[in-house]
């Protein structure tokens, strides 16, 4: 049963109140684009910084079961899957992602749908003082604290909360959460996490809770035996489990299959302890109604499109292996050119390497995100990469310096009967759909996410201090 997310807030406000730009402008208002984040520089102090703000706000997260969900790939869609499911269930629910596609309210959503403008600038109205009472608390402790307060506020049952980073330090990580999942961990993050996938497996054990079930996707050895000694030195119940082969998934990919068995196995474990009541129909419903845009997605067919366009949001080594299998499983021998972009804070050559495996047409392009690699120094590396291929001179290769351009320059690389497929960061794959949405208005459905990029602010680093005395 869908019930609406609005939450009336109070109006005596201790301070005056602010609008959604404002509040997203105190939000990210010391936002770090590169680096360690200040949970790295001063670990001590991570989680009791949020311990700290959740007291003084009443401890909201003790107001809802929680599912707590890391790993390095798919803990999105599995956080997407668990909650559908839940959903259908008829509890309700919450749910907590990062980062977001087109719009902020997409982090933090109540029976799927986004928090509104207006509730967002009045929770921030609200809790805001008390947030700026806490020294050093970082942006996305703002953001979970504000997460958990409005799902307290709106009655949520139970609320699906993914990490951010790593698990270990994460401001989610103040969670007592009723049952926990970690998918696949690979490499990603190193120079936070860790350069070996022990390390990074490490971090992501952090959420592992004395006693609580966690549910695991199959790991690369050294990942499984840090898990399996974390949990056995916890006492917490650890089962790895198997693509899941008994109900529609309709994201695609055997990894998806695998997200779906966690989210599958989450809400079983939930129902055996008699935590909620649960039936075959509801959890294949909700299943099937997952919606988790830029996760192998075909966008909208447009009669005027010379070709198809597919964007995902594989932006490492081990997604971009994904992502190249799950084309050849569902589109053998289709002629591809991809649309490529990264963030500045990834290895590039390796997913190069790779992308250059299936396709000699490449079109360059940079976000508009501030963590985006410069298109300059995009086109340097990639070149680079092209001149140690075997054929280097039937590379064909391209830069655009906007997404409608390198849309437009793919379909001029594309042979017949091609496919386009976009990836390489979210941040890619969430323009190229708003470009789309730009070029071919009226086909993404009313309620889709894209809609709400239209007026959304622009986030922008703050500029530096200016030195003393200057």
């Amino acid at each position: 049963m869908q019930v609406s997310s609005t939450v009336s807030y109070p109006t005596n406000l201790e301070s005056a109140s602010m609008t959604y730009e404002e509040s997203l402008a105190w939000i990210f208002r010391d936002v770090r684009f590169s680096g360690r984040g200040r949970k790295y520089d001063n670990p001590e102090r991570s989680l009791a910084r949020m311990r700290e703000i959740l007291d003084r706000l009443g401890n909201p997260q003790q107001r809802f079961h929680a599912l707590h969900i890391t790993g390095t790939k798919g803990k999105g869609s599995t956080s997407a899957y668990a909650e559908s499911i839940l959903r259908h269930l008829g509890y309700r629910t919450g749910l907590f992602t990062s980062p977001h596609l087109h719009s902020f309210r997409e982090r933090i959503r109540v029976n799927g749908q986004l928090i509104s403008r207006d509730d967002l600038a009045a929770l921030v109205s609200r809790v805001r003082d008390k947030m700026d009472a806490v020294e050093d608390l970082g942006v996305f402790d703002r953001i979970t604290a504000l997460a958990f307060q409005h799902f307290a506020d709106a009655g949520v049952e139970f609320a699906v909360v993914e990490v951010g980073l790593g698990g270990r330090l994460d401001s989610t990580n103040v969670l007592l959460p009723a049952v926990c999942a970690i998918t696949c961990i690979s490499m990603d993050h190193m120079h936070i996490l860790g350069d070996t996938i022990a390390q990074i497996a490490r971090e992501k054990a952090g959420i592992i809770k004395t006693g609580v079930p966690i549910f695991s996707a199959p790991q690369q050895q050294e990942a499984a035996q840090v898990l399996a000694d974390r949990a056995a030195a916890l006492g917490a119940p650890l089962r790895v489990v198997q693509p899941l082969h008994s109900a529609a998934v309709p994201l695609l990919g055997t990894h998806q299959q695998i997200n779906a068995a966690l989210a599958w196995e989450m809400t079983a474990n939930l129902a055996e302890r008699g935590l909620i009541q649960i039936d075959g129909d509801g959890v294949e419903l909700g299943l099937a109604a997952t919606r988790w845009p830029g996760r192998f997605e075909m966008l909208p067919l447009a009669n005027e499109a010379p070709f198809p366009l597919l964007v995902d949001c594989a932006h490492n080594v081990d997604s971009v292996t994904l992502l190249l299998a799950t084309l050849e499983q569902f589109y053998p021998g289709r002629p591809i050119t991809f649309i490529f972009g990264a963030n500045r804070d990834k290895e590039l050559a390796p997913e190069m390497e790779l992308i250059l495996r299936s396709t000699q047409r490449v079109v360059l392009v940079q976000s508009q995100h501030p963590k985006a690699t410069l298109l300059a120094d995009l086109a340097v590396q990639f070149g680079q990469i092209v001149v140690r291929q075997t054929a280097p001179e039937q590379i064909q290769v391209a830069a655009a310096p906007t997404m409608t351009g390198a849309i437009e320059a793919a379909n001029a690389l594309t042979p017949p009967g091609g496919l386009i497929v976009g990836s390489g960061s979210v941040f890619v794959a969430a323009e190229l759909r708003e470009a789309w949405n730009t070029l071919h208005p009226g086909l993404f459905p009313a309620d889709d996410w894209v809609h709400a990029a239209a007026g959304e602010p622009v986030l922008v680093p703050p500029p530096p201090l200016a030195p003393a005395g200057g």
